[in-house]
């Protein structure tokens, strides 16, 4: 990794941290529970994960010139490798669910790829993420305490800033750093819900723009 891609992560640490004040988090979270007026209906983790690659499908379609990484879910997780992984590491039913649902997922929100069992703890991609996790919290002045004692890399962007951490010692569990700050999320459907909004939002620009106005070699807009 370059010293340039280093220095933008601690610079993109200096941001404002959101704490979960995002319009599209507040969605997002809102229909984990939707209310039909003879009470609560509850989502599965299930639920958000199906909803998450029926979008994710959707959104592929209308990327006819592949802007964004997709991939979908991996089949899901080999009962072993699980149970290995839960010995190592005291995981939440929220990332149990998801490893049990699909062993990885590319391009979650188009970006973010979800590391599978293999590539978690001791992966290449995996100690290339924590050198980016590092350095935005130096650049942060370690406001954020991203310990490898305390937080696990599950998933991570190739080429842009974007971490998945699961804390697996205390609530909130989940965290997500990227550009724009850090969002904790008290569950990894939660986040999985906001990242579905994100790609709703995508569809929507790919809809009325194919080239979301990205301009080619000659400097024409399409």
């Amino acid at each position: 990794m370059g010293d340039e891609r280093l220095a933008a992560c601690a610079d993109g640490a200096r941001l404002v941290r959101h704490n979960g004040e995002s319009s599209i988090r507040h969605a997002a979270l809102a229909r984990l529970a939707a209310t039909d007026g003879e009470g609560s209906v509850e989502f599965t983790v299930r639920d958000v994960m199906d909803r998450a690659a029926a979008v994710g499908r959707d959104v592929e379609l209308a990327d006819v010139h592949g802007i964004f990484r997709h991939g979908g879910p991996n089949p899901g997780a080999d009962p072993t490798e699980l149970a290995a992984l839960r010995q190592r590491v005291d995981l939440p039913p929220s990332y149990v669910e998801f490893l049990t649902y699909c062993d990885g997922w590319v391009g979650l929100d188009g970006q973010t790829d979800m590391f599978p069992i293999a590539e978690l703890l001791d992966g290449p991609a995996t100690e290339r993420a924590w050198v980016i996790v590092e350095a935005y919290d130096e650049g942060s002045g370690w406001q954020f305490g991203f310990s490898r004692d305390r937080y696990v890399v599950i998933g991570a962007a190739e080429s842009s800033l974007s971490v998945v951490l699961l804390d697996i010692t205390s609530a909130p569990q989940v965290c997500w750093l990227t550009q724009g700050g850090v969002e904790d999320f008290p569950t990894l459907d939660a986040l999985m819900t906001t990242a579905t909004e994100y790609q709703l939002e995508t569809l929507a620009a790919l809809q009325a723009d194919p080239w979301l106005g990205i301009a080619d070699d000659d400097g024409r807009t399409h």
